[in-house]
């Protein structure tokens, strides 16, 4: 199986203020040696074929038109990606222009990720975002005129005290974009962020879980099919790249500052500092750490992913891939859970029942 190729470009216009991510502002003039060093990595890879490409961040479009250009130039160089390969750039609505979007169609990106989050104005200056409702219509509609048909938008919900109404006015307006997917996020806040320095408060789980309901069953009344926890496609449009790993633990090539890779039954990372990655030598390989997983630590690490998905999970299959059983203790975890009414099993396949769905992140740290 050929495996997927991520490349993090961590650039960006503006922190957000709810994450703690990686994210490098205000070194724009960074970006030419960046480029060069993302060539020095690739170089490793020269000749390998990819399944898929996602190129995200950071802001990709943050990148000028002969950046982009620069960067496609090492893609295509070093690595064997086909006419039918799915290929996906993340943009957010303020970076994005007419210019750029020919661009991106003119060298095989065929599907954009756009970091939308809200069409509320309220909303997006809440989280520290650089556009607004008006730069995020105008940004679509660019794309839509680029020729782009498979486009995904990014929404967040759970802001401190949205409204069930004013979440609902949202998904409407999000219908408006006819796009292929949505990829739905509740907001979290990281340790090290502004926010969390701040306290500002999450909702009650009771009305995330509510609030995600919502999201849920609205983008299904819009022809959504609901695939993954936070992931709704219209038929057909299911993301390839992501799939890859939910579904087939298939190995990929993590590429920039703190990319993870897995290859070869084995998983390494990236260094994460900014001088650190860019100071590396041809000789040098960026890569920080390394770990082997043994049979049973990836059954469980499949297992847990396998039950975001919407279908479910086929224990005894995933048992047969790596010759070994779930734990007793995770067996019995699974009995309970089924008992509680979040997870049902239909023959040989587990899967999260839509309650389940709203609480797995919190069910999965109790399987580990």
């Amino acid at each position: 199986m050929m495996p997927s190729l991520y490349v993090h470009i961590p650039f960006c216009q503006k922190k957000c203020l709810f994450c703690s991510f990686t994210v490098v502002v205000g070194q724009g003039h960074r970006v030419p040696d960046y480029l060069k060093s993302l060539e020095s990595e690739a170089r490793r890879y020269s000749g390998s074929k990819v399944s898929t490409v996602y190129v995200g961040g950071g802001t990709p479009t943050f990148l000028s038109e002969t950046q982009l250009e620069d960067l496609f130039g090492v893609l295509r160089r070093h690595f064997l990606i086909g006419s039918e390969a799915e290929f996906t750039l993340e943009a957010n609505p303020e970076g994005l222009t007419s210019g750029k979007a020919r661009l991106l169609k003119a060298h095989g990106v065929n599907r954009v990720s756009l970091g939308v989050q809200s069409l509320n104005d309220r909303f997006l200056k809440f989280l520290g975002r650089a556009h607004d409702r008006a730069q995020a219509l105008a940004a679509f509609e660019v794309l839509r005129q680029a020729g782009f048909s498979n486009l995904n938008v990014d929404l967040m919900y759970g802001f401190p005290q949205q409204t069930d109404e004013e979440l609902q006015k949202d998904l409407r307006a999000f219908g408006e974009f006819n796009s292929e997917h949505v990829s739905a996020y509740s907001l979290t806040i990281e340790e090290n962020s502004r926010f969390h320095a701040q306290g500002i408060p999450l909702n009650p789980s009771e009305a995330q879980g509510r609030q995600y309901r919502l999201v849920a069953q609205t983008l299904g009344a819009q022809g959504f099919r609901q695939y993954e926890v936070s992931n709704f496609a219209k038929p057909g449009y299911e993301s390839r790249h992501n799939l890859a790993y939910w579904t087939s633990g298939g190995g990929y090539i993590g590429l920039g500052l703190g990319a993870h890779s897995y290859l070869s039954g084995e998983r390494s990372w990236n260094v994460s500092r900014l001088p650190k990655y860019l100071g590396l030598s041809e000789q040098e390989s960026a890569v920080e750490g390394r770990e082997r997983l043994n049979p049973e630590g990836r059954l469980l690490e499949m297992f847990l992913v396998g039950l975001r998905m919407v279908d479910g999970v086929d224990i005894p299959r995933l048992e047969n891939d790596f010759d070994c059983p779930l734990s007793s203790r995770t067996r019995k975890q699974i009995e309970e859970y089924v008992a509680a009414g979040l997870f049902v099993q239909e023959g040989s396949r587990l899967r999260a029942t839509p309650t389940g769905l709203s609480l797995l992140d919190e069910i999965a740290a109790r399987l580990i």
